[in-house]
């Protein structure tokens, strides 16, 4: 679909017909819809935005939310009808066309459609940006060395016993790396002929935390490959460097005093009380639901990948809780979100808040969450040279409670269990 229309000439397409079939796979063209004027709705298209607009006022979206995501769903139902699903990237390239992309909620349209049996999942998975600059960088070195690097990030990627790694994470893998793997690629031509020598020279190189991540990265590449049977023998074996991390610090007084007074925002003081009070970290924050609170205990359910954590509630973060939850109930009525933190963008649908939220929102206030959290935990190490204690109260790991002990009482400084 590719059309050269004038601004005010009106588009007015027949819909695609019912049970027509695909004659072969190709990517719609919708960048003629950016300055085309759409007819009327037919009848069965305006029922369906009618029920959209009452389903988005219902929810609380903001005007602007309502309106991209109307014009997206408009134009979809003008084009391809009402009869049968909308494809997931038919959505998204009609939003990038129409220049709404940074307006129009996909997840929120689609979990609309998909209630209404009315999507397609994505069939044509995306190729993000970050997966495209990993495959260029590998294509880049000679053929064998791409090759066994490919094999590595599909491991990686793949691995049965494991979630897959993040395609950032192969990104960073790649650029602390990048260093060696080109002066390999000019004397060898394949990882195979790649020595324990090598790789000392190669991290001994760097100083610091550089080392250390490249020590990583080199440990991850070598042992994926020796795990394939690609390598016979692994270069990275008994490799070791140590990394000084400075102990934990308090926040200056001045920083602390009156927390909570500095926002009225329910849901950021109550997120403000479990870091400062019970020091929660982001992601425990964003993977609260409503089910882990146990109001008749005044406990909080922290649920972690390897463990779960009781919080027991004191006064204040108690009201502040049902303070939030009060707030949340009057003004998203309808959300079906299990999670306990809701924002205006995640309401429309189940997702938690993006990882940087709270980080942000901490940071505008000019404070920092881990900062916080930090002073809390330090604070209690400071009253106990007991790290079990710090263990229960906060469900963090004996190594950590350590680093807090030893920060708090110097004179009890040793090795640090790892």
């Amino acid at each position: 679909m590719s059309a050269q229309t004038h601004p005010s000439e009106v588009f007015a397409p027949d819909p695609v017909p019912h049970g027509q079939q695909e004659l072969f796979p190709a990517e719609r063209d919708w960048s003629a819809l950016r300055r085309a004027t759409l007819p009327e709705p037919r009848p069965e298209a305006a029922r369906l935005l009618a029920t959209f607009d009452a389903h988005a006022r219902a929810h609380a979206w903001t005007d602007h939310a309502r309106k991209a995501a109307a014009h997206v769903l408009r134009i979809a139902a003008t084009w391809l009808g009402t009869h049968a699903p909308f494809a997931e990237y038919d959505l998204r390239a009609i939003s990038a066309a129409a220049g709404r992309g940074s307006a129009c909620r996909p997840r929120a349209l689609n979990a609309f459609l998909a209630e209404r049996g009315l999507l397609l999942p994505q069939s044509r998975p995306a190729r993000s940006s970050v997966e495209a600059f990993v495959e260029q960088v590998i294509a880049g070195y000679p053929p064998r060395i791409a090759d066994e690097l490919a094999s590595w990030a599909r491991r990686l990627r793949n691995h049965s016993d494991r979630p897959p790694t993040e395609w950032r994470t192969l990104r960073r893998y790649l650029c602390y790396v990048r260093a060696p793997l080109a002066d390999w690629a000019r004397r060898y031509q394949t990882l195979r002929q790649v020595t324990a020598d090598d790789v000392h020279a190669a991290v001994t190189a760097v100083k610091g935390d550089r080392a250390h991540e490249r020590a990583v990265a080199l440990r991850s590449i070598f042992r994926a490959l020796k795990q394939a049977k690609i390598i016979f023998t692994d270069p990275t074996r008994g490799l070791t460097v140590t990394r000084n991390e400075p102990p934990p610090a308090t926040l200056p007084p001045d920083r602390l005093a009156g927390v909570l007074d500095i926002t009225d925002r329910p849901a950021i003081r109550l997120a403000l009380a479990l870091v400062t009070l019970h020091a929660l970290n982001g992601t425990d924050l964003n993977r609260l639901t409503l089910d882990d609170v146990i109001s008749a205990r005044a406990q909080l359910l922290v649920r972690r990948p390897h463990s779960r954590h009781t919080v027991h509630l004191d006064e204040v973060t108690l009201r502040l809780l049902h303070t939030w939850l009060r707030y949340r109930h009057q003004r998203w009525p309808r959300t079906a979100n299990p999670h306990l933190f809701v924002t205006r963008q995640t309401v429309i649908h189940t997702d938690p808040a993006s990882t940087n939220y709270f980080p942000a929102t901490f940071q505008r206030l000019g404070l920092t969450l881990n900062g916080l959290r930090t002073d809390r935990i330090l604070d209690e190490a400071h009253d106990t040279a007991d790290p079990v204690h710090l263990v229960r109260v906060f469900g963090i790991s004996i190594a950590t409670a350590m680093k807090y002990i030893h920060a708090a009482h110097p004179h009890r400084a040793g090795v640090i269990p790892r």
